[in-house]
């Protein structure tokens, strides 16, 4: 009995899930819509705005996951709790806690799905949306991509292979790193491969840092080593800016090169490793969200209707979120690790809804 009562639980958590993932997604992409269409002019219109759109759809659904989650196993389970469905397992002898695990392999069953669409398509989608966008709105032919940045400037062929975040005074800053100008004759001739360990812009001109320069020529091929060599390009630091895929934006395997490169550098990782650490608990997020909506579904919440539960859930959602991105503001200050700033507010919020499940009715 206690197998069936865990799918039918797993399965009006699962349905329940479904349906407010869908809607809060559909919504999310609406506003997104609105807020897009005011950046349409000659050549970014409507069409582009919705091809844009579409390829941050997966974005979109991967980042209102948890909050849905959250929201549809209170609706979801909660019919059953109207019903007084809950009441009549819990006189069976069936644990609330044991009925909330029950909720919570209903989640896993999206959420392992959800987290390979994160992994896979949506990082990879949107580095292509941010590109297409740019190049329709700038002119120039632009592509994001696990590499870095491409871009075309005038005749020659731009590779920023590591464009890299950090905090600057509470702020986050751009800074471009492996920079790679492949430039071309007029006969569309290979001329130069110019390689720099980063790029900088003091306000007016552009310089590249540590250059090796290689010419070729019919007689062969010369090697040149600079300190420094400005960098002749109309390329604007916001343009770039804008075509940098932010961290919270990428795959657990990008970060981890990231932070690798980072490391043996000695560059400042904090932006990176606090995005990575929230990449790896996001379903332990997820699972702790979930369990700690459980407690709503019983005792005198069972007589609330779907509006008020959903009150309840994004309230508890909100307040999450809140914390959350609080102590990781404040982690960050104080440059305490993510580790620790990401985990602690899924640690304390999954143990608080177990304790108040364990309890006696």
């Amino acid at each position: 009995m206690v197998k069936l009562v865990d799918r039918y639980i797993g399965r009006a958590a699962c349905l329940g899930m479904l349906f407010v993932w869908s809607a809060m997604t559909i919504l999310y992409v609406i506003f997104s819509l609105l807020d897009e269409f005011r950046s349409t002019q000659n050549d970014y219109g409507t069409v582009d705005v919705l091809w844009f759109v579409a390829l941050t759809m997966p974005r979109m659904a991967y980042q209102v996951f948890p909050v849905s989650a959250l929201l549809g196993a209170l609706v979801g389970v909660g019919g059953l709790a109207a019903a007084n469905e809950l009441v009549a397992f819990r006189t069976a002898g069936i644990s609330r806690l044991r009925l909330a695990l029950a909720a919570l392999a209903g989640t896993l069953l999206l959420t392992i799905p959800v987290m390979v669409m994160g992994e896979w398509l949506a990082p990879a989608a949107e580095q292509q949306a941010r590109a297409y966008r740019l190049n329709q709105l700038v002119g120039q032919a632009i592509i994001g991509g696990p590499r870095g940045v491409w871009m075309r400037d005038g005749q020659d062929i731009v590779n920023i292979q590591r464009p890299l975040l950090y905090a600057d005074r509470g702020q986050q800053a751009v800074d471009f790193k492996s920079v790679v100008i492949y430039q071309f004759s007029s006969e569309a001739n290979l001329a130069s491969i110019t390689r720099a360990e980063s790029a900088a812009h003091d306000g007016q001109l552009w310089t590249l840092n540590d250059v090796s320069r290689v010419e070729f020529t019919e007689s062969g091929a010369t090697v040149t080593q600079l300190e420094r060599q400005a960098w002749a390009t109309e390329v604007k630091p916001e343009l770039l800016d804008s075509a940098v895929t932010r961290p919270k934006l990428l795959s657990i395997r990008s970060l981890w090169e990231y932070l690798e490169f980072l490391g043996e550098n000695a560059l400042d990782d904090r932006v990176y490793r606090a995005a990575f650490w929230e990449r790896v608990m996001f379903p332990f997020t997820v699972f702790a969200l979930v369990l700690a909506g459980m407690p709503f579904l019983f005792g005198p919440a069972r007589s609330h209707s779907v509006g008020v539960r959903l009150f309840f859930g994004m309230s508890l959602g909100g307040l999450f979120m809140i914390v959350s991105r609080g102590l990781q503001k404040f982690g960050s200050a104080y440059d305490l690790p993510p580790p620790l700033t990401v985990t602690v507010p899924v640690v304390v919020l999954s143990v608080a809804a177990i304790l108040i499940l364990r309890r006696s009715v």
